[in-house]
């Protein structure tokens, strides 16, 4: 009885340890991803293909926020959105080289019954709003979250302002 409970508790605690590696920050290439997936969510912010392309971007393009910060978007590889594809970002600091992968998914503005709707008057389903001379990141489309989505209400886009302190973009009501 003692062994077999001893063996529980180590492979509890072994099980424990690999969780909390699996999402520990990871340096490849010159750049560090502060956090590698999220809870509920499939999308992998540190596999050697997303690092490589972090890489990529803080060599060649230009801070594009908050004077020395690149916003950097790309579509989703995680499958469980039916019928549709969601950006994710991330926001890359580019003197310390830190990446701080931000929490939700974005798509394209729908109403309850998926039916597109336009976000502003050129006709678009999406728009994202950010500049180099502002730490605020606004954008109109849908927000895909575990238990956290939210739809696109005309005239009301989302907005974020990057907080120094926690490292990321973080919701203004």
């Amino acid at each position: 009885m003692l062994k077999k409970t001893s063996l529980l508790l180590v492979t509890t605690i072994a099980t424990l340890g690999f969780s909390a590696i699996s999402n520990a920050a990871i340096t490849k290439y010159g750049v560090t991803v502060s956090e590698c997936d999220f809870d509920y969510e499939n999308e992998k912010f540190c596999t050697d293909g997303r690092l490589k392309s972090y890489a990529k971007v803080l060599k060649n393009r230009k801070p594009n926020f908050d004077g020395n910060k690149i916003i950097y978007m790309f579509e989703t590889n995680e499958s469980g959105y039916t019928g549709k594809t969601p950006y994710r970002l991330v926001v890359i600091d580019t003197k310390t080289k830190m990446v701080y992968p931000f929490g939700y998914a974005l798509s394209d503005a729908t109403d309850y019954n998926g039916k597109p709707i336009a976000v502003n008057k050129k006709g678009e389903t999406i728009n994202f709003d950010f500049n180099v001379n502002s730490n605020r990141f606004c954008f109109s489309g849908n927000i895909d979250a575990y238990r956290m989505s939210q739809s696109y209400e005309q005239g009301k886009p989302f907005c974020f302002k990057y907080d120094a302190a926690e490292h990321g973009l973080v919701r203004e009501f």
